[in-house]
């Protein structure tokens, strides 16, 4: 009964706020459809962590005069990812839109007991390019190397918006600003790793990956917009974008690693715009805390054992299957060469 009342409203909400489409029939169409498939993976999900739940844990080794920038570090399971990795006594750089959230996530860390590692509150916004190439100079100003880059910011079912350079939102949030901050940092990167130990790029995805397509005749239209279509489309980009990566340091005989991760479906308030922020008691049962949240995360960022193991979709702190369009190499490769003309970049190398 919940799930049928859950595909309810969020049709009933999509008829409301969504674009007018083309053609409206097909519109109807493709969002019964992706409520269906969204909720079909939403229980087998939520059975899939009660299952494996026991396996969604990491040590929190001490990795003192270690370097890591986690992006939206000031919120949701962000502050938790920032908490473990300061008790590894790393320094940790957190990259926001707003300094005094950082601040204020901080000051709150450090009020629950944790004295070790360092932190620095940096701007940037996510949703702007320029705050993204902003961003890397300063932090190419104040830092020869970067062990960890955690592309952690996100958000999720946003209304349809584009941005100051042209891109739909969620898209440029979740995917495109992320590829363009890892492009610009791989010079830091390569500095820190070793061929004993590798630096590490860690792109926080979701499971509505399993569920996304990359429609390449429409990344930034907003005729016939649908929300979940547009947030599994950026979050699937996220895991090709790891594998493409991957290839490429391993080719070039770079010593860094890239890892996709799903922290699960987490009890924050990324569902803001979605029909189930109605439905609190159920996130308290079903949803995960941002602490587990954050647990597989952490593990990518500091577990020896997946150290020669870069180009894994983890989730709860285990190498899991992807969607199959991720592992097509010719889809894999158009996307790259489409997110390189996006971002202005001739190649990712050449920073």
């Amino acid at each position: 009964m919940i799930l049928i009342a859950g595909t309810a409203l969020a049709f009933l909400a999509g008829i409301l706020f969504f674009h007018k489409p083309r053609n409206k029939m097909l519109f109807y169409i493709n969002t019964i459809i992706y409520e269906i498939k969204y909720n079909t993976m939403g229980v087998q999900e939520v059975v899939r962590e009660f299952v494996f739940a026991k396996y969604n844990k990491t040590d929190l080794p001490q990795r003192k005069g270690k370097v890591a920038i986690v992006t939206g570090g000031s919120r949701g399971i962000g502050c938790f990812i920032v908490k473990m990795l300061l008790q590894c006594d790393m320094e940790v750089i957190v990259a926001c839109r707003n300094i005094k959230a950082g601040e204020d996530a901080i000051r709150k860390i450090r009020e629950s007991g944790v004295t070790s590692g360092t932190a620095k509150v940096y701007h940037m916004d996510n949703a702007s390019l320029e705050s993204v190439r902003k961003f890397c100079r300063e932090i190419k100003n104040d830092y020869r190397r970067i062990d960890t880059l955690i592309n952690n910011a996100g958000i999720m079912f946003t209304p349809y918006f584009r941005t100051k350079e042209g891109f739909e939102q969620q898209w440029v949030v979740n995917y495109l600003s992320h590829f363009l901050l890892t492009a610009l940092l791989l010079p830091l990167l390569k500095n820190a790793g070793s061929p004993n130990e590798s630096a590490r790029v860690i792109n926080v995805t979701s499971c509505a990956h399993l569920v996304g397509t990359i429609d390449f005749d429409h990344v930034d239209d907003g005729q016939g917009f649908l929300r979940k279509f547009a947030y599994a489309r950026s979050k699937l980009a996220q895991v090709m974008f790891t594998k493409t990566i991957q290839e490429l340091f391993s080719k070039k005989k770079l010593p860094v690693q890239s890892y996709a991760v799903h922290p699960g479906l987490v009890n924050t308030d990324i569902y803001q715009h979605t029909s189930m922020k109605h439905l609190k008691i159920l996130f308290n049962i079903l949803f995960k805390t941002p602490l587990q949240g954050a647990t597989p995360v952490v593990y990518a960022a500091v577990n020896k054992s997946i150290e020669n193991k870069g180009g894994i979709y983890i989730t709860n702190c285990l190498d899991s299957p992807v969607n199959p369009e991720a592992l097509n190499s010719t889809i894999r490769d158009r996307l790259f060469k489409l997110s390189l003309e996006q971002v202005q970049l001739k190649d990712f190398f050449e920073t």
